[in-house]
Order: structure tokens, then sequence, then C-alpha cells
């Protein structure tokens, strides 16, 4: 009769030992998935609750860095009084200690925007470095100013950096190159639903600057936008590195000297799967684009329109060592003022599919020039007999006198 007392008492030995385990579990997990900053936080809360948030970015990407948690809410604006950052050249440093994305984001549903910002402190708003994956989402980076490059985001070596939906930089400067956002030699930036819009830099890259070899940019989604810059008022592809446009727009930017949308110089690389090049200026040659020294251009799909060139190429311009190369897509009612309303180039050309609009079609599809509505091939000495430039079924040309192209020997 012992032995049913014995298991019962057993039984509820295990029932306390289980439901002790459950209360403790339960004490030591987190608030929440998610580590909270705000400004008026304190850098010695537990960060996981809206109500006992971190003061500090960078104390949250420490723990992130260090844990399991991978997503860091800013709630409200950031700011160098927040940041309590004493470096001069910039307010907010993520820096990596491994892969693992780390997500950073505003709340969607909150009453005022998630801000990290610069204004007023003459400082980049953000670096990132090191080996670190890191997505924006919700989030304005601006107010940025940098005395050299790279006015809003720095992304270093090694650092890879997606712009997510609703993530937007804006508003920031650069002295020298990049003034939205520059990429390094080796660091990534994929927009995949974010905007950059509204920056300017004092030299190239407008929007954003890409130097140096593996230094890498993939428009998915989004847009880069308004921005302005002496050369390449969108983006600028320097050095080695590499642009590829497979979605979203590249759209009124503008340039002083060439390359109102993107400029691609010094063995730099530009690859169009899909996307728009659209509405750019520029005060020189390449409206949309401008290729120089040893760079190259491809396009495979997407549409190349609206964009205006005050001297030639209002389309695309190249320079004798540029390399256009057009597999498809269409590039369509652009104006140049003097040579190649659609293409202007005195280097290689090559032409497999595509359309490239002249005068024999509506005016709103038309492109415009002068001379060589279409294309104008400055031929340089007759040192690229070989190119493509006969009219075909894929290459709509000009009904006017010069037949939309002209080919001038020099």
């Amino acid at each position: 009769m012992k032995k049913p007392f014995l298991l019962f008492f057993t039984f509820l030995i295990i029932a306390a030992i289980i439901s002790s385990c459950a209360i403790l579990e339960s004490r030591n997990k987190p608030y929440s998935d998610t580590y909270f900053v705000r400004a008026d936080g304190n850098d010695r809360n537990h960060g996981l609750s809206e109500d006992k948030p971190f003061r500090s970015l960078f104390k949250a990407v420490v723990m992130a860095n260090a844990g399991s948690i991978k997503t860091i809410t800013v709630i409200g604006t950031l700011d160098i009084n927040s940041e309590q950052s004493s470096n001069k050249d910039r307010v907010f440093l993520i820096q990596g200690m491994g892969k693992a994305p780390i997500l950073i984001q505003g709340k969607s549903s909150a009453p005022e925007p998630a801000v990290l910002s610069a204004e007023g402190c003459g400082r980049r708003v953000v670096l990132i470095k090191g080996n670190i994956s890191i997505r924006f989402e919700n989030i304005e980076i601006s107010g940025g100013v940098s005395s050299d490059e790279g006015g809003g985001i720095g992304i270093g070596p090694g650092s890879e950096v997606t712009l997510g939906n609703g993530a937007l930089i804006r508003n920031n400067q650069a002295y020298s190159i990049g003034g939205g956002v520059l990429i390094a030699p080796s660091g990534s930036l994929l927009i995949d639903g974010g905007k950059v819009v509204d920056n300017r830099s004092a030299i190239v890259g407008g929007g954003i600057a890409l130097v140096g070899e593996n230094s890498a940019l993939v428009l998915k989604n989004g847009e880069v936008g308004n921005n302005q810059a002496q050369g390449g008022g969108g983006i600028a592809v320097f050095q080695g590195g590499s642009l590829l446009l497979s979605g979203g727009t590249i759209h009124d930017n503008t340039a002083e000297i060439a390359g109102g949308g993107i400029i691609v110089n010094q063995s730099g690389s530009f690859t169009m799967e899909g996307g728009m090049v659209r509405g750019n200026r520029s005060s020189g040659s390449g409206g949309g684009i401008a290729l120089i020294e040893n760079s190259a251009f491809i396009l495979e799909n997407g549409e190349i329109q609206g964009n205006r060139a005050a001297e030639h190429g209002g389309g695309i311009a190249s320079d004798e060592s540029g390399t256009i190369t057009v597999k498809g897509g269409f590039i369509s009612a652009n104006r140049a003022a003097i040579r190649g309303g659609g293409i202007f180039t005195s280097g290689p050309f090559v032409k497999s599919a595509g359309k490239i609009y002249g005068n024999d079609v509506a005016e709103d599809t038309a492109n415009v020039a002068s001379s060589g509505a279409a294309i104008f091939i400055y031929q340089n000495n007759g040192i690229y007999k070989t190119r493509e430039i006969s009219v075909s079924d894929s290459l709509i040309l000009d009904a006017s006198a010069d037949d939309g192209w002209i080919i001038v020997e020099e």
C-alpha cells in the first residue's frame, strides 16, 4: 500500500521541479527580440523594453554583436548628444565582429520617424567598418557633412549594408566624394526598397560613390534621385568598382561636368539588367551616363529615358577608351544640344539587340540632337571601323537626312 503514495509524492516532486524550471526560464527570457534605443535612455539599462532603452546606438550594436538578439529598434531621433561621441569625423560608429546580419530599424507605426542625425555638428552621420552585415529599415540617416567623403554613410572594407524598405539617406554632403554614401574597396551596398535622395558632393558621386576593387553597388528596388555633383550626380563608380542596376530608378540627378545620372571612371563597370535611368541632367556630356578611362557599360534590359546633356550624349557619352554594349532594353527621348541624342561615343560600340529611337517615332519617344539623333560615333582616325553602324530591326533610327547616326573620321 505504500508504493502508490511513494509514486504520488515522487510525481509531486517532479512537477514542482518542472514548474520551478519554467519560472526560472521565464525570468531569464528577454523582454523582446529587439534592443531599444532612445535619446532619453540609459546605457546601464537592459535595453530590452521601451521603458528601459539604451541611450546610444553604439551600446546596442555591441550587445547585438555579442548575443543572439540581432535587431535594434530606434525610437525618435538619435544624434551627437545621445551618442556622446567625441570623434570629430562621425557621430555613429557601427563596428563588426561577425557576418550574422544586424537589423537597425524604426517602428513603422511610430508617431515620429526614427532618425540618425548629424544635423548641426559638421560630421559624417555613420561609419560602418569591419566584418559586419547591416540592414536598415524605416529609418532616416541625414544631416551629415564630411570634409572628405561619405557624408551620410561610410562603408568600409568587408562591410555589407542593405537599405531596405523605408530606409532613407537624405540631405547629406561631402566636400570630396560620395555625398550620401561612400563604398570603400571590398565594401558593398544593396538598395532593396531604400532611397538615396537630395544629397550633394563637391566633386563626384552626389548620391553614392564606390571606389576601388571589389567595391559593389546593387540597386534592386528603390531609388537614387535629386542628388548633385560635378561628375556623377547620382552615382560615381571608380577604380574597378561595379554597379548593377536590376530594378528601381536613378532619376533627376544633376552634374556640372559629366554623368548626370552616373559616371563610370578608371576601369569601373556598370551593368543594367532592368530599372530606369530617367530625367537626369548634365551641363556637359552624358546626361544619363558618362564613361571615361577604360570603363564599360552593358545594357541588357531596362530603359534610359528622358535624360539631357548640354553638350554630347543625351543618354550616354563615352570617350575613346570606354566600351558600350547594347544587348537589349530601350534608349529613348534623350536630348543632346550638340551630338548624339541617344549615344555619343568615340570608343568601341557593340549592338546585338535593343532599341535606340530616333526621329521616325513619336516626339515623346525620339532621341534628339543637332547631329546624330540616335547615335553619333566619333571614329577618331578610323580606329573602330568594325563597330556595328547599320540599321536593323533591333535598332530603330532616325528618318531625317543623317539617318539618325553620323560617323565622323578625323
